[in-house]
């Protein structure tokens, strides 16, 4: 009897570490460490939308490359891409979440970093809390769960998302946009590192089964 809780104590401690194994994967990420990745900086005034090329730094983000932008018109802008940042994520319900460095020179009361996802006429959206201080580099993260902040907005105006919510607009994201807009008039500039949306990767079931007999046959022979 001795033997048999033995092994199995040992299988359970092999599943147990395998699980704990579990690591980060990107499932989009910009690190910009050669150029501006896609992105792109949307302008709107008075309903007029303009797209601007953000500008880029080899140095001087976290750890390396950034984009930067300094506001030209007294209209609001974010930075957008929709290139990578589309597609499916449901893979990040849950587990994983959207990150982001960033970092204005003037910052408004009430003016906060935040991130929208879209699917189709859908946003969800997050925002940083409290309001973030100027002029140093800040790392958000938001987890793709309830109860940590998000809103979706269909068109109806915004409230909070559900679970359900989170995992529709997640399935088909068409867009990524970020704050950048920080101030009222053509005074602020703003600098981006590193949006990402990331998943947590875990040994498939029948791989951790797999270990544990591994273990189990291991001890029989050692024996």
């Amino acid at each position: 009897m001795t033997r048999i809780i033995s092994l199995a104590a040992l299988a359970t401690s092999t599943l147990l570490t395998s699980a704990a194994s579990a690591s980060i994967v990107d499932l989009a990420h910009s690190s910009f460490d050669t150029d501006i990745e896609n992105w792109t900086v949307r302008d709107t005034v008075n309903g007029n939308v303009t797209y601007y090329a953000p500008g880029w730094n080899a140095a001087g983000g976290l750890p390396d490359g950034h984009v930067e932008f300094a506001d030209i018109t007294p209209g609001g802008y974010v930075f957008e891409e929709s290139t990578e940042f589309s597609g499916d994520f449901s893979a990040a319900l849950v587990t994983g979440g959207v990150s982001f460095d960033w970092m204005a020179d003037m910052i408004q009361d009430g003016k906060r970093a935040s991130v929208i996802l879209w699917s189709g006429n859908t946003r969800l959206f997050n925002s940083s809390a409290p309001d973030p201080a100027a002029g140093v580099w800040h790392s958000f993260s938001f987890m793709f769960n309830v109860g940590n902040g998000w809103q979706i907005d269909s068109g109806n105006g915004a409230q909070l998302a559900s679970l359900s919510d989170i995992d529709s607009v997640l399935q088909s994201v068409t867009m990524m946009e970020i704050t950048g807009e920080t101030w009222t008039g053509m005074n602020e500039t703003t600098w981006l590192d590193n949006p990402r949306i990331w998943a947590r990767s875990v040994p498939a079931p029948g791989a951790l089964a797999l270990l544990g007999v591994a273990a189990i046959t291991g001890a029989r022979r050692r024996r």
